[in-house]
């Protein structure tokens, strides 16, 4: 069985990095889902599947219900959730992916400022 603190430390390591692309590269990431705009349907099924299958990993091995390690829970039942919307209702998915545009690339830096800080909190809950 993995250790729960496994995990929490997969998703740490996982957001921080992610987290700091965002921030750093965030036109990077508008290419990116520019690219998956362009790929219609397969594109959604890229970004749904990303969605799910780290989620539902996630979400297997941290069925934790004590606070704070419930808010790995949280999010991953979050991703995993939008993963299963964006498979069962496509349209959803591909709405949402085709917002992103060069002009709005700065929102990127926001989302990697809140994943970054949440991996923070990940790696000081683990160390304590």
């Amino acid at each position: 069985m993995v250790h729960i603190d496994s995990i929490e430390l997969f998703l740490a390591i996982n957001l921080f990095v992610i987290g700091l692309s965002h921030f750093i590269r965030p036109k990077m990431w508008v290419d990116f889902f520019l690219a998956l705009t362009a790929k219609r349907h397969v594109g959604n099924l890229i970004n749904a599947l990303l969605h799910f299958g780290f989620g539902s990993l996630i979400f297997a091995f941290h069925f934790v219900w004590t606070w704070p390690k419930v808010l790995v829970t949280v999010y991953a039942l979050l991703i995993m959730g939008k993963g299963i919307l964006y498979l069962l209702y496509p349209e959803i998915g591909l709405k949402s992916i085709s917002r992103v545009t060069q002009k709005n690339a700065q929102k990127f830096k926001w989302v990697g400022v809140l994943m970054t800080v949440f991996s923070i909190s990940i790696f000081y809950n683990i160390l304590k």
